[in-house]
């Protein structure tokens, strides 16, 4: 199989570490970027120098997806995993569980292996883990993941020597490897009172705040609204949450299923096949397809499980960025404050090996109002200002200075009262026009017409002294402009 550039780079970088001495080494690419590619074809030419290599998955799905690819790269490979061990190769590939279980028993015959890849090596500082690599002293280890930090935030640097970076999502959705995010936030949960255990939310409150009929009911309406014919899957925060939200929308007509880590393989196979098909639209799921799943044709996620790991967030929100014929995008239906919480998906940092905090949100410096995330309060649509222009780009409506500055978790604008607007107010606005209308020479009347755009009806009296424009002017031509742009649909607005 051709590997892309960056690929190619990325077994080049890796090699070169271990020539410079390091044994264990973390690669780390964003979810869609094809890490089992990867893995794939380092096993590849390892074998062909006779080496023998282990890879070492913690689910069946993530052992059958390895296997498939290396069947794909033609590379001969055996399987130790409870109902599926057989054969005898070069390269193995292992269920940790299994190999656990097992390199006890007197009778077990443990593969050899000089190169060991850990796939989600994220878990890979756990015991289970850290057990079968103690068992390969003098290996090399490779470990692969999209997000190079624990659940509870903290870096991998007990494990790995060295860090090497394939890609980022915005550079590879520049390059065309993965779709463009838009993000619309509708709602925002109550999680006061939620306790954090192990650094995300207490599992149980969290299920009993989320699985509500209103909450429930609106992941419905706003999927109509929003992403009605899109193939989506749903992140929810238990079997129980997941298995309603999956009848909810069927009791509307919507075809939908449901997937946990608890269903029988067969099951949980034909389910994930259904939405493959287009025989249901909408896969609600708890803890399983968080890692490891590809499915392409998906382009709409919707968030319904609030958490703080940012790990997480990037994990539900990448299961979706792989292009696919006809998709131009994803869209993120945001339902549980990750937004807020964790930026946009494409901003992620420069990973470093550490101990500590990889991201600290609570002591990093808050960012200012223009570079925090907005939420459109006409189309709900999640953007980052642009230079300073805060204009929705969806639709082109521009927040007033005091909505600007009204601001819920992270950047959340809402609705306010109007302020009474006295006569004087009309006139200072209207004599601002004019005074723009004599500076670009237009026509008479066209600061009458554009009032009456602002307010409904003409100025009742035009007798002003022409004033130099203020804010409020500005932000309300550019408003009109965009709106004039969109209507023709001759005008892209750049978003950032």
């Amino acid at each position: 199989m051709h590997l892309r550039d960056y690929q190619q780079l990325a077994l080049e970088n890796i090699r070169n570490s271990f020539r410079n001495g390091n044994k264990k080494v973390l690669l780390v690419s964003p979810t869609g970027s094809g890490k089992t590619v990867i893995a794939a074809a380092m096993i590849q030419q390892a074998t062909e120098k006779l080496k023998k290599c282990l890879f070492v998955a913690h689910r069946r799905e993530l052992v059958m997806q390895c296997s498939n690819k290396l069947h794909d790269f033609e590379v001969n490979h055996a399987l130790l995993m409870a109902g599926k061990s057989g054969g005898y190769a070069r390269t193995t590939i292992a269920s940790v569980q299994t190999f656990n279980a097992r390199k006890d028993n007197e009778y077990f015959m443990k593969p050899s292996a000089d190169l060991i890849i850990l796939d989600e090596a994220h878990r890979s500082v756990s015991k289970s883990f850290r057990d079968l690599v103690a068992e390969y002293p003098d290996a090399y280890v490779i470990g692969l993941t999209a997000t190079p930090c624990r659940s509870d935030g903290k870096g991998l640097a007990s494990m790995y020597d060295d860090l090497i970076e394939c890609g980022s999502i915005r550079k590879l959705t520049d390059q065309g490897h993965l779709v463009p995010t838009r993000i619309v936030a509708p709602t925002m949960p109550d999680l006061e009172g939620i306790r954090i255990i192990g650094g995300d939310y207490e599992k149980g409150s969290l299920s009993e705040r989320m699985n509500k009929p209103k909450l429930v009911g609106d992941l419905v309406t706003h999927w109509l609204k929003f992403a009605e014919g899109r193939p989506t899957v749903v992140f929810c925060t238990s079997i129980a949450h997941s298995r309603y939200v999956a009848q909810i929308f069927r009791r509307n007509g919507i075809s939908a299923g449901h997937v946990d880590g608890d269903m029988p393989e067969i099951e949980r196979e034909q389910v994930l096949n259904d939405l493959h098909t287009g025989e249901i639209k909408v896969l609600a799921n708890c803890q399983v397809l968080t890692e490891g799943w590809d499915e392409p044709k998906v382009s709409c996620v919707i968030l319904a499980r609030p958490t703080k790991s940012y790990a997480m967030y990037l994990q539900m929100v990448g299961r979706s960025l792989r292009p696919f014929e006809g998709k131009k995008d994803t869209l993120v239906i945001d339902h549980s404050g990750c937004v807020y919480e964790h930026g946009f998906p494409e901003d992620t940092p420069e990973w470093i090996l550490t101990d500590g905090k990889v991201i600290d949100s609570k002591n990093k410096e808050p960012q200012p109002i223009e570079k925090q995330p907005f939420t459109c309060i006409k189309c709900q649509a999640v953007y980052k200002p642009f230079k300073g222009a805060i204009e929705c780009p969806e639709c082109g409506f521009a927040p007033t200075a005091q909505e600007k500055m009204v601001l819920i978790k992270q950047g959340r604008l809402v609705e306010l009262p109007k302020e009474k607007t006295t006569t004087n107010d009309k006139q200072n606005f209207y004599a601002q026009l004019v005074f723009h209308a004599k500076q670009k020479g237009y026509k008479e009347g066209w600061a009458s017409w554009t009032f009456k755009e602002k307010y409904g009806h003409f100025p009742h009296s035009k007798r002003v002294h022409p004033m130099p424009m203020g804010e409020e002017v500005k932000g309300f031509l550019q408003h009109l402009r965009i709106k004039k742009a969109k209507s023709q649909g001759g005008a892209h607005v750049r978003r950032s």
